[in-house]
């Protein structure tokens, strides 16, 4: 680890010194926060000033600074990863005010704010001793086009991952989501059901799966379990690189064979949906593809009757796909010298547009013979 703060002593010296009448005293908090940069762990500490007129002042000024921890996150500044975390503020009320009556008292301009720091859990450092260092890879997708009900899915799936810690072994995402049922929020919205669509609780939750496996597979951890759909997903490209979930018969599993956890951090940009994966990177990875082979042709477009839709209303939910045969290729090199070589394969089944449509309109009723009757003229 290594320090970048000067010395409380220098910090305040400069900032503290005899008082003039009737001018405002400040109020100096020392901040001290951890980041982390290019896998190592920094501290810095900084002062903030603020100026204090009385001690209703002062009394405001504790309260608008009180502040609860805020969990560790790493965000991307000019093209590199940095760790950062908020720490949390507390104030006691008796001994700010004591310090600002002796400031007073001895004709200071200045005085330290007494304060209390509450670190998250997991704190930074904390994260740093178990690995988290640096960014490994990055899944994305993009749901756009999607029902309300199925961005609400994917949204709240994607939701309960964020932050998610993987310990170094076997993974499962259907163990780390829990239950998609209505009792954890999820709505219904249209799934694959064989060689159907229909509509399902959690419809969308199979983009989170697929957004976290292309994480899982650009980081170039080993491959325990994965699905591919019936057919090629619209939402899912490049092809081949999708992965279902349908618990307990079908789940997506990995093996976390880094040397530390790894940290879960999910970021939505627009309709994009990202998973970022951090943790101590051992290896590179290199991916080609995807070869597609056996194509067929989709199939005929099919109708599904909605009645709540419109009458008249015709809405696409599903696009023509053809059948084929995807191969995605991908090599890891370890930094010990070893290969690893592998592939995704998926046979996707050929897939014609379906759309929702609403009820036939009624028929219109012929218009009323005009009054005086009388044949054709």
């Amino acid at each position: 680890m290594r320090i970048r703060a000067l010395p409380l002593a220098l910090l305040l010296a400069g900032l503290v010194g005899l008082g003039q009448g009737g001018e405002p005293v400040e109020a100096l908090l020392v901040l001290q926060e951890d980041a982390i940069e290019e896998g190592r762990l920094v501290a810095y500490t900084g002062v903030q000033r603020y100026p204090v007129g009385s001690e209703a002042e002062l009394k405001a000024l504790l309260r608008k600074l009180a502040r609860p921890p805020r969990p560790p996150r790493f965000i991307l500044q000019e093209g590199r990863w940095r760790g950062v975390e908020k720490k949390g503020l507390s104030f006691d009320e008796g001994e700010a005010l004591a310090a600002y009556r002796e400031a007073l008292a001895a004709g200071r301009r200045s005085f330290r704010l007494p304060v209390r720091y509450t670190p998250p859990r997991p704190s930074l450092r904390e994260l740093h001793a178990l690995g988290v260092r640096e960014h490994l890879a990055t899944g994305e997708t993009d749901f756009r086009g999607s029902s309300p009900a199925r961005t609400h899915n994917l949204l709240l799936a994607s939701s309960k991952l964020d932050g998610l810690l993987i310990p170094p072994g076997p993974f499962s995402f259907n163990r780390a989501l829990g239950p998609v049922t209505e009792e954890e929020g999820y709505r219904e919205a249209f799934v694959i059901v064989g060689d159907r669509t229909e509509q399902g609780i959690g419809g969308g939750v199979c983009q989170v799966s697929t957004t976290l496996f292309r994480a899982f597979f650009f980081a170039g951890l080993p491959l325990l379990e994965r699905h591919p759909h019936s057919y090629q997903v619209a939402y899912y490209k490049p092809t081949g690189l999708d992965a279902t979930v349908i618990a307990p018969y079908r789940d997506l599993r990995v093996l976390n064979d880094t040397p530390g956890h790894i940290l879960v951090q999910r970021s939505v940009v627009g309709t994009k949906l990202r998973f970022h994966l951090f943790g101590t990177k051992d290896r590179e990875v290199r991916w080609e593809g995807p070869f597609i082979s056996q194509r067929k042709p989709p199939l005929p477009t099919r109708e599904i009757l909605d009645p709540s839709l419109p009458p008249g209303t015709r809405k696409q939910i599903d696009f023509a796909a053809e059948g084929a045969r995807v191969e995605v290729r991908r090599t890891v090199r370890y930094g010990d010298g070893r290969v690893r070589q592998d592939k995704v394969v998926s046979v996707y089944r050929p897939w014609g547009a379906v759309y929702l449509v609403g009820p036939t309109p009624p028929a219109k009723a012929p218009p009323a013979p005009r009054e005086g009757g009388g044949g054709v003229r």
